[in-house]
């Protein structure tokens, strides 16, 4: 009997213990944003405390915009020297202006893109940022990094075919070395910290986390350029493989940017690539309030251009031990379970939810032969007729006619060039079956001219997943209502992880999609509020735009080394 009561009081205790523990979390999200500005050299300059609002736009994979209104006072110049500061170019030494908001865990860090003094019935001072990620928009990827760019570049195009995560960080690192001015000392592979020397990333502004090639499970995909931005070459390959660019300032104080990490310079940005959708993995897609979430895994068909989800069935081995962590809370990419449901008691607070059936069943790229064609017909042309002119022997002259292979070639190539295999032609079989038998017949990949070749292919992709069905959601949520929001272990979801949410007049059914964006804004008597946005915000461009966005960024290294036309 006392064992018995032993194992109650153990388990009082333990309700007690994390109901103190929710009720500190929850304390925790009301609490205004940590926000600090520094100089151009990351030297500490104070700790914002008095601003009239703020406001945080996190996108996934893009700039993050952040803006802040301060007060301005010539009667409390004490109170509000962080907006003199701002102003006063010429007195604070360095022309930048860098700010960190740290916030559940995540820390989000820019450079003062303008400072504005508005007059009016109250003087302020709006300060508008541009997000780390517009860091690797200047950072631009040399033909061949590890020679002098403005001597020599052997090859004319940077070229790599292997893991996105890796090739993707590999390219980052190399042109970050390069503009160091790095010694290249290093082993067979370049990621490996293990042949990292002292000083390697000493005085760099950014750190790439490293990262094995085995280790790596992400789709093999082309990186290829020629002095075009980091970010440019970066953003089509992680939509198509749905991988998530992180970034994060690394403060003094702060714990090693990762195991084994030599101390960084305060304010160093490091990067990496992290696979939070686990499509090619496993993950939660979809289910029922009343059967749980349903677990698929994604493969390739039709051409490598379809996507297809096949459910798992039987138990899986997934090792969930992180959920087990004490004090960490998360979600891991092979099982979400954060689910808002729609109705009387909710932590939604306002929705938006959209469905997109989708675009066309048929996907066309091409104009111009496949590799290989045009060549083998004309010197087909030019043998046969040299051969001909050859054994065409002039009457009482007693020799032939010679060579007629550059004459007749001259004639026929306009004729036969680029008629054979031409065009990929690629029917999307699933989405004509889904989508019944009244649909959109055919869509053109343009931007895209060599047939069979590895970018035409990625070019298709391109097209089919921005005419792709998408179910989207935008929730305005209340913090803690159950779920929290917030990154580093203390938040159930943050930007790129799956959610799930139930839509009021569609029964039980769950849908499962990414986080997309997230906006924080906070102001006086406004304790900060999350928003949220899942799905594909890409539903709301036109298809030519989303085209230009995600197909000619990739492709315009390959025209020049003549892998893409």
């Amino acid at each position: 009997m006392a064992a018995v009561q032993e194992r109650v009081q153990e388990l009082e205790d333990f309700r007690l213990w994390a109901q103190e523990l929710r009720n500190e979390r929850i304390q925790q999200r009301v609490e205004q944003p940590w926000i600090r500005l520094w100089d151009g050299n990351w030297h500490y300059r104070g700790v914002l405390a008095s601003e009239i609002s703020g406001n945080v736009s996190l996108p996934l994979n893009d700039t993050e915009k952040l803006t802040l209104t301060l007060p301005i006072d010539l009667d409390d110049e004490r109170g509000t020297f962080l907006a003199f500061w701002i102003l006063e170019e010429e007195e604070r030494g360095t022309r930048n202006v860098h700010v960190t908001i740290d916030k559940d865990g995540a820390r989000v860090g820019g450079r003062m893109r303008k400072a504005t003094l508005i007059r009016g019935e109250k003087d302020v001072v709006v300060v508008e940022f541009a997000g780390d990620m517009e860091e690797l928009k200047n950072v631009h990827v040399a033909p061949s990094p590890f020679l002098p760019l403005s001597v020599i570049q052997i090859p004319k195009i940077w070229f790599l075919w292997c893991p996105a995560i890796y090739g993707l960080k590999l390219t980052l690192a190399v042109n970050l070395w390069r503009l160091s001015l790095t010694n290249f000392n290093l082993n067979a592979d370049p990621l490996n910290s293990a042949g990292w020397g002292a000083g390697l990333w000493a005085d760099a502004q950014i750190v790439v986390k490293p990262g094995a090639l085995g280790a790596d499970i992400s789709p093999p995909t082309i990186i290829t350029g020629a002095m075009q931005s980091w970010w440019d070459i970066a953003a089509p390959v992680c939509e198509d493989a749905e991988l998530m660019i992180v970034t994060r300032r690394w403060l003094t104080g702060d714990p090693p940017a990762w195991p084994g990490a030599p101390a960084l310079r305060n304010g160093t940005l490091v990067v990496d690539i992290v696979d939070k959708s686990g499509f090619r993995t496993g993950t939660s897609m979809g289910g029922n309030l009343a059967t749980g979430l349903a677990r698929a895994i994604a493969d390739v068909t039709t051409g490598n251009v379809e996507d297809s989800y096949d459910l798992f069935t039987g138990t899986p081995i997934v090792d969930t031990s992180q959920y087990r962590v004490p004090n960490w809370i998360g979600t891991l990419k092979e099982h979400p379970y954060v689910v808002y449901r729609d109705g009387e008691v909710t932590g939604i607070q306002q929705t938006e939810f959209s469905r997109v059936p989708g675009g066309a069943c048929r996907i066309t790229a091409g104009g111009r032969s496949m590799p290989g064609v045009n060549e083998l017909l004309r010197a087909g042309v030019n043998y046969a007729a040299d051969l001909l002119g050859d054994n065409i022997i002039i009457p009482g002259l007693g020799f032939g006619i010679g060579s007629l292979g550059g004459a007749l070639n001259s004639f026929l190539e306009p004729i036969y060039k680029d008629c054979l295999l031409p065009y990929m032609s690629v029917p999307l079989i699933l989405r004509a079956a889904e989508q019944g038998w009244g649909h959109y017949l055919e869509t053109v990949a343009t931007g895209v001219m060599q047939a069979y070749t590895p970018a035409a292919i990625m070019a298709l992709r391109s097209r089919r997943r921005e005419t792709d069905p998408d179910t989207s959601f935008t929730l305005q949520i209340a913090d803690a209502s159950p779920w929290l929001i917030g990154d580093q272990g203390q938040g159930h979801w943050w930007l790129g992880d799956r959610v799930g949410a139930t839509v009021k007049y569609l029964g039980a059914r769950v849908f499962v999609q990414r986080c997309r964006q997230l906006d924080l804004a906070w102001g006086e008597g406004k304790a900060p509020q999350w928003q949220a946005t899942f799905g594909d915000p890409r539903a709301n461009q036109g298809p030519l735009d989303r085209l230009i966005a995600l197909v000619s960024k990739a492709f315009t290294g390959l025209q020049q080394i003549g892998v893409w036309g």
